[in-house]
């Protein structure tokens, strides 16, 4: 085995085949085909068996994989590590995060960079933790901002991974500040069955916490950015959920929220290859992270 056959595997994985691979790797397929046919031989094994059209790994293939993740890892925090040490403490550190943590833990993470590591460079890229954790085991980012609901179990893909817990916060009703349940320290999810929705597009959960609750809600709108969510929520459309943390951040002067009953609170992790951990630039940056956590965590109030 060499790491050029482990890149090969882990691209055919990807993609589902030989043609694809070749293409996102920019090798012809007959080099693709090599590459597994070399690496078989060495393990006297399969690692991927052809299913209809397309190629699924072994069980002796998904091992691999997983050790292959590893080894890049290792290969990726040796050259951040050189890359560091070339800029004298420097580098760029690569952050992917889902929206409320953007808005509310990175521009602090930024300004303390910038005041007391100047050399470190930060870049960031939001995505839903699905994807952030596809670009983490990827080596495309070197820190993920995550979240997950205190009721789950622990994602698949993050047990070999490293994962520090930050903050949890409560999900929140979004209303006017005339509304008639402005007054009311929580609200119960059957306490909102009459009332128009504005809703963000991934909202399973609150689907089926509907159902289970005897309605089905009316969504008015559907929009992902903060912003117009409180400022339709304003003009009177509807009311919605959002998560405390980014109402830290910055909520209108119209309007209130109010913690949501018996909703399981959300928790805000930081995730990495533990090889990155070590890795000056990103350590730096991670332990900033958790400080601005520590901060929000101090000053979080229960309502607004």
């Amino acid at each position: 085995m060499d790491v050029q056959q482990l890149k090969v595997l882990a691209e055919v994985a990807r993609t589902g085949s030989y043609t694809a691979a070749a293409g996102a790797l920019g090798y012809t397929q007959p080099a693709v085909s090599y590459q597994m046919r070399r690496l078989q031989q060495s393990l006297g094994a399969p690692v991927v068996v052809r299913i209809g059209r397309g190629l699924q790994l072994t069980e002796l293939g998904e091992v691999l994989l997983q050790h292959a993740d590893n080894v890049f890892s290792v290969i990726r925090a040796v050259e951040q590590d050189m890359s560091s040490a070339v800029a004298r403490g420097g580098g760029l550190v690569r952050v992917v995060a889902f929206q409320s943590g953007m808005i509310r833990l990175l521009p602090p993470v930024i300004d303390r960079l910038r005041a007391s590591h100047p050399n470190i460079r930060i870049s960031i890229t939001q995505a839903e933790p699905v994807e952030a954790r596809q670009l983490i085991r990827s080596g495309e980012v070197e820190i993920g901002l995550l979240c997950n609901w205190a009721n789950e179990d622990l994602p698949e893909g993050e047990s070999t991974m490293l994962r520090r817990e930050l903050i949890t916060d409560k999900r929140c009703v979004v209303m006017p500040a005339g509304h008639p349940l402005a007054a009311h320290k929580t609200i119960g999810l059957t306490e909102l069955a009459d009332c128009d929705w504005v809703m963000e597009s991934f909202r399973d959960r609150f689907m089926a916490a509907c159902t289970n609750a005897g309605f089905s809600p009316r969504i008015v709108a559907t929009v992902d950015d903060v912003l117009t969510v409180q400022a339709l929520v304003a003009s009177g459309m509807g009311i919605s959920l959002m998560n405390e943390l980014g109402l830290l951040a910055h909520i209108r002067d119209d309007l209130v929220y109010r913690p949501l009953r018996d909703w399981p609170l959300r928790r805000t992790y930081a995730l990495l290859w533990p090889d990155m951990a070590r890795v000056p630039a990103v350590g730096v940056v991670l332990r900033e992270i958790q400080a601005v956590a520590r901060d929000v965590r101090k000053g979080t109030p229960a309502t607004t």
